[in-house]
């Protein structure tokens, strides 16, 4: 096989930058799309241009014609599809999160594997170039120890009958934008929580629409951050350890287009005067930046690798079934109030 035929299982919004990316890669092809309702999917592949439509889940699944299947369903849809579509044959590009239970993304790979088939994860944040430089630069030491952490990832829902409000089907902000700070964080500081505490803001739904969160590593680091469904705008990282800081404007690499820009502190090798050590004497700074954000093309290519020529993932299933664990265990310590223990040597899955 020397190139991938696509098919989409689903007409949802975040389709349209899939669709691009697999349109500019010279080593897919997309071939099908299905939706539960025939003349939908007519549609739908008229004006993408799609060869083939399908009326059913179901039809997709058996169509001779598609080697790989992205799915982006919702998400309590996504571990009954990737395991039918892995018993199928087909290989699986599934949206985050994975699933919402650890025992459904057991489930899932184990039907993956079984198959011999691969099943990853869709996040674009992982196949990004600016993820694994600052995971180096972590591990290089340059910073020194890594202190704390602070992240946002903010938004306001522009729909009101939107599938992220309705709590049988997965919604909630930390379901929708939570898995990017927790599987950033497990990235870059190579590393998985051991605690999780949490609070929450519910909306009429039931669902939480805004979500704080504070996640406890055994090496003492700290990391806190806020998603949101209900406030301005707000993307941001800051990586701090006790001999320097990173800050990124754009960690989660969605911005399509805009400039991802990392701007790096680290302490001279002598202390700076000022009562509170404030001396600007005493940092010495560097920014760059990794061009115009293109990340959804770079988790295309990145799937076509693991396909195609058989490479490793940087984002394996064993990093999907721990980040389903702590974004339960924050979910757990929002409902109850207290703080909540992860056992991170649980995890087995590759």
């Amino acid at each position: 096989m020397s190139r991938l035929r696509w098919g989409l299982l689903s007409t949802a919004r975040i389709n349209e930058r899939f669709i691009d990316a697999v349109r500019r890669s010279d080593r897919s092809e997309l071939v099908a799309v299905a939706s539960r309702d025939v003349q939908r999917a007519k549609a739908y592949a008229n004006r993408h241009d799609i060869y083939s439509s399908y009326g059913t889940y179901e039809e997709l699944v058996k169509a001779p014609e598609v080697d790989a299947v992205y799915v982006s369903l919702p998400n309590h849809l996504h571990a009954e599809w990737a395991m039918r579509l892995s018993e199928a044959g087909k290989h699986v590009f599934c949206e985050k999160p994975l699933a919402l239970t650890v025992a459904n993304v057991d489930g899932m790979a184990q039907a993956a594997q079984q198959a011999g088939v691969v099943l990853q994860e869709a996040s674009a944040t992982r196949f990004h170039r600016q993820t694994s430089d600052i995971a180096e630069i972590i591990s290089s030491g340059r910073l020194g120890r890594i202190l704390f952490c602070h992240a946002t990832f903010e938004f306001t829902l522009p729909a009101a009958a939107d599938i992220r409000l309705n709590a049988d089907m997965g919604g909630g902000a930390l379901w929708d934008v939570g898995c990017y700070p927790v599987a950033f964080f497990q990235a870059v500081l190579r590393a998985n929580p051991i605690s999780a505490y949490a609070r929450a803001v519910t909306g009429r739904t039931g669902v939480d629409l805004a979500f704080s969160g504070l996640l406890g590593y055994e090496s003492g680091t700290a990391v806190q951050f806020t998603v949101s469904m209900a406030t301005p705008m707000a993307r941001q990282a800051r990586i701090v350890g006790e001999q320097g800081s990173l800050e990124l404007d754009q960690p989660w690499l969605t911005n399509t287009g805009a400039v991802a820009t990392v701007r790096q502190q680290l302490m001279r090798s002598t202390a700076g005067a000022g009562t509170f050590g404030d001396d600007p004497d005493q940092l010495e700074e560097a920014t760059w930046d990794y061009g115009l954000i293109d990340a959804y093309f770079d988790e295309v290519r990145g799937f076509e690798k693991l396909v195609l020529d058989g490479e490793q993932s940087p984002y394996p299933l064993s990093d999907s079934r721990m980040n389903v664990q702590v974004i339960t265990a924050l979910h757990e310590s929002a409902r109850t109030g207290r703080e909540v223990l992860i056992d991170p040597s649980s995890i087995t899955n590759e």
